[in-house]
């Protein structure tokens, strides 16, 4: 009776909150004409129940069940028109465990992007915030989702502000200055927090120079950790190409890095240069191959994408040497090669380091659709190999620290989309992950088989019955474990 009281109290909190925001959002809403029809607000809710064979993800003798209530009051604020554009999302997951109250968490999630143009298409201001769970240490385990409550759990925060400002000079030149200010924040105590501040000055050529265009480049990036020693990129590049034919481009790019980081022996900086040759094959597939020569050793770039029909697939390969506080967590300011910025995204393969590294990075994705089927899959392979001395690549395992200079992924991952009616359908996706250690002489193989069955039951609700494996096989077998979970799930948007 004290364990349903306390859920019901719980509940009632969420509750409250909830209604809260939402009159605050439609106070907003109805504030005036204008805003009301330039602004489009959705609130919903998701309210579930899951059962786990294995909550905690623990070894079989220690393997508890338990089942798991979710309550997720969800926000979603859009703006595409006009001066100011915004995409804001947040949920508040509740989570309540019936045999463990002191295991119930509330997870905030929120992904927000907006861009304002400030004066007349030349300043304009970028800002992004974001929350979300990750993986505090690779090594223990962490689940298919938040409800697995192995206290691997970190709570990662950051937050960007940009102005920038774009001048066209005729159609000789266009300038594109801009400056960053950002913080991210792990929330854990083994890996550092910091702030950056980014600058660039770009100087590219116009619609004059179709057959040769051409580029010079100057960036800066600072990160300034609160619990070890800063971190500076700097770099300056000059770049020139050469149409060959409508379909194929030419380019090379020179230039000077000078880096600062914990090293020995020679300083991390010095010239570069990178050739690259991009093919238009046709309206539909293009095809980029680059080299480059950095103080850090032969770099290669790979980038094939097509479409069309029923299909669509991407192929890429970089590296490049980037900071700690940019793996998947904050894709904006990374390290730039000749110049470009490498764009990384939020996936299994990124881990939480305090280490300058060289990422390099194989990923290929595909995409099917035709009738009442649609597939995607995605094979990638990554390595992580520590750029500094007397700075490890520290990762956290049952109270220790373990250094590990290098850090190997491979993955693979498919689900198959069936529409079985017009309102029910069914999901089907595996994932399967190698991590590998070399320095640590460990090796954990992961796997995820989940399969979902999904109805409309009205306008404003959906339903859905998921079932799930997941298991990890180390040669460490104290780690390994298996989880069988049964979960019901109903949206419901306002």
């Amino acid at each position: 009776m004290d364990t349903l009281a306390h859920r019901h109290k719980q509940m009632l909190n969420t509750w409250g909150v909830t209604l809260k925001l939402i009159g605050a959002m439609v106070a907003l809403m109805l504030a005036g004409s204008t805003f009301a029809s330039s602004w489009q607000f959705t609130a919903g809710v998701n309210a579930g129940e899951t059962y786990s064979n294995n909550v905690a993800l623990a070894s079989r003798e220690g393997a508890k069940g338990d089942w798991i209530t979710e309550i997720t009051p969800i926000f979603t604020v859009v703006k595409t028109s006009g001066r100011l554009k915004m995409n804001a999302h947040y949920s508040m997951q509740k989570l309540f465990y019936d045999n463990d109250r002191y295991l119930d968490k509330t997870y905030h999630k929120l992904d927000a992007i907006g861009n304002a143009e400030l004066y007349e298409k030349e300043i304009f201001l970028d800002a992004s915030a974001s929350t979300r769970q990750v993986p505090t240490t690779p090594f223990n385990p962490t689940g298919a989702d938040n409800k697995n409550a192995t206290g691997n759990i970190s709570n990662v925060r950051t937050l960007t502000i940009s102005p920038y400002w774009v001048h066209h000079f005729g159609s000789v030149a266009v300038m594109n200055s801009r400056f960053g200010l950002s913080e991210v924040d792990y929330n854990n105590a083994f890996v550092s927090n910091s702030i950056n501040t980014a600058s660039s000055l770009a100087l590219s050529s116009g619609t004059a120079f179709r057959l040769t265009p051409w580029s010079i480049n100057y960036s800066n990036q600072k990160v300034n950790y609160t619990n070890r020693s800063n971190v500076e990129f700097t770099t300056a590049s000059a770049s020139l190409g050469y149409l060959v034919t409508p379909r194929i481009k030419l380019a090379g790019v020179t230039g000077y890095e000078r880096n600062q980081y914990l090293h020995t022996g020679s300083a991390p900086e010095g010239g570069f240069w990178e050739g690259n040759m991009s093919w238009a094959v046709s309206p539909r597939t293009k095809f980029e191959v680059g080299l480059s020569g950095h103080y850090y050793g032969r770099t290669k770039f790979l980038l094939f994408t097509t479409h069309g029909g029923h299909l669509e697939w991407k192929a890429e390969y970089n590296e490049s040497v980037m900071t700690s506080n940019s793996q998947g967590i904050y894709p904006t300011y990374l390290v730039a090669s000749g110049g470009k910025p490498i764009w990384i995204f939020a996936d299994t393969a990124q881990i939480q380091t305090d280490s300058v590294f060289l990422n390099k990075r194989f990923q290929t994705e595909l995409a099917w659709k035709r009738g009442r089927n649609a597939i995607t899959a995605n094979v990638y392979h990554s390595s992580q190999v520590a750029q500094e001395v007397g700075q490890l690549s520290y990762l956290y395992q049952n109270g220790a620290l373990q250094g590990a200079n290098s850090v190997k992924k491979r993955g693979v991952s498919a689900a198959w989309h069936y529409q079985l009616t017009l309102l029910v359908s069914a999901n089907l996706s595996v994932n399967l992950l190698r991590s590998s250690y070399p320095g640590l002489a460990r090796e954990d193989k992961d796997t995820n088989v989940q399969l979902s069955i999904n109805r409309k039951l009205s306008s404003r609700m959906n339903g859905s019955i998921n079932a799930r494996r997941q298991a990890r096989n180390s040669n460490q077998n104290e780690v390994d474990y298996t989880e069988n979970a049964l979960s019901t799930m109903v949206v419901y948007t306002f």
